[in-house]
């Protein structure tokens, strides 16, 4: 580790590497679902919350984990209503079952996951999209824009759970491929980091399973309508906002050819702690990863690695930024690119260099650190930006 006073170039390399390291590690959002599926009309219902304030400040939001509400028997009554002919080989009062069966079984309301599923299939009629009626997946695993064909499952059961699954990585911090509470029927479990990232239904979207903004509303619009169906209203769960102190509006993502790094209102060199950071940001979620701590701003689509003094692991104060993923829309770099612009906005704003394969460099510091965007699917990924190591 370089000392005190200016690195040598081999040190500055070094620490360059680790940081990278370390960006690589802060995994990415998965961007599943069939996006492009055109959607018949959307049965009445709007979205199910209203952000509310009060002292102290909170939130009303919609878990991913629980109990289903309906029964299958509501839910299959609820379809019938809608005057809409599937094409999916198994009978929709038998899928409702398997719905409501596996989501118990892992603890994932299994009701609005049958609601995601109308959204991701376009009513189980998969009109123009790469996923096959016959393929058994209900929710666009493994379906993007370069991808030749999505996730194709044995049996309609393998598809469900699968689907479960996979919403319980997104929603508990203790998911564990190793212990669901049946065999792990979903291979993408484990792109899903860190786990428990998107907990509540209006934390889905924006690159959190789907690419769309607008992913949470329609699929707690379909989930409206089936309560509404059975005489029901929908409910949520209030909870203190983690992310009440976070900043509102867009965010810069700024790295200078001389070797300032900023994020937003954080210098990230010379006042890149956790403190300086939970002031500019809001508190967010915290745990030790292999010798970093990897703190998430769900709220920002923020995931951020600091490395405390001596490498400890834990998340004290003082630790110190070493890279960040950027995955929410309000990031900004200097010249205007953003999460889920196009690529083609890369090279113009970069050079064709700049989009050239998965990870491109935007802006590169002599002094290491380095601006980088992360593409697939045709558009911007992440931000990713790495802070050199001042020892």
């Amino acid at each position: 580790m370089p000392g005190a006073g200016c690195p040598s170039i081999a040190p500055v390399r070094q620490s360059v590497t680790i940081a990278v390291t370390i960006a690589v590690a802060l995994t990415l959002p998965s961007a599943l679902g069939a996006q492009s599926v055109p959607q018949p009309p959307a049965p009445p219902g709007g979205t199910t919350t209203t952000p509310v304030t009060s002292t102290p400040v909170t939130v009303a939001v919609t878990p991913v984990m629980g109990p289903s509400r309906l029964s299958a028997e509501q839910i299959a009554s609820w379809f019938s209503k809608q005057g809409i002919t599937p094409l999916i080989s198994i009978p929709i009062p038998d899928l409702a079952r398997l719905f409501v069966d596996e989501g118990n079984a892992q603890g994932v309301r299994g009701d609005i996951a049958f609601a995601q599923s109308v959204l991701e299939t376009g009513w189980f009629r998969y009109l123009g999209s790469m996923v096959k009626p016959g393929d058994n997946n209900f929710a666009g695993l493994g379906a993007c824009d370069s991808c030749a064909r999505g996730n194709i499952y044995a049996t309609p059961e393998e598809g469900v759970r699968a689907q479960i699954q996979h919403l319980w990585a997104y929603a508990d911090p203790g998911a564990d491929p190793a212990r669901t509470a049946r065999p792990l029927a979903d291979t993408r479990f484990a792109y899903v980091r860190p786990y428990g990232k998107a907990p509540t239904w209006e934390a889905m979207g924006n690159g959190n399973w789907a690419t769309g903004g607008g992913y949470t509303g329609k699929i707690l619009g379909v989930y409206a309508s089936m309560l509404r169906h059975n005489g029901l209203q929908p409910t949520t769960v209030t909870v203190p906002d983690v992310a009440s102190g976070a900043p509102s509006g867009p965010l810069g993502a700024l790295v200078t050819p001389s070797g300032a790094v900023r994020l937003g209102d954080l210098r990230a060199i010379g006042d890149g702690t956790i403190k300086s950071a939970t002031t500019a940001f809001g508190t967010g979620s915290a745990r030790p990863a292999h010798g970093t701590c990897h703190i998430t701003w769900a709220a920002l689509g923020a995931v951020m690695a600091f490395q405390p003094p001596g490498g400890s692991g834990t998340c004290g104060d003082d630790a110190r930024l070493r890279a960040a993923v950027l995955t929410g829309p309000q990031w900004l770099t200097a010249k205007g690119l953003k999460p889920g612009d196009p690529v083609a906005k890369v090279r113009r704003l970069y050079g064709r260099q700049a989009a050239r394969g998965p990870t491109g460099v935007l802006v590169q510091a002599r002094s290491g650190a380095r601006l980088s965007v992360r593409l697939g699917e045709g558009v911007v990924k992440a931000l990713v930006v790495a802070v050199p190591h001042r020892g």
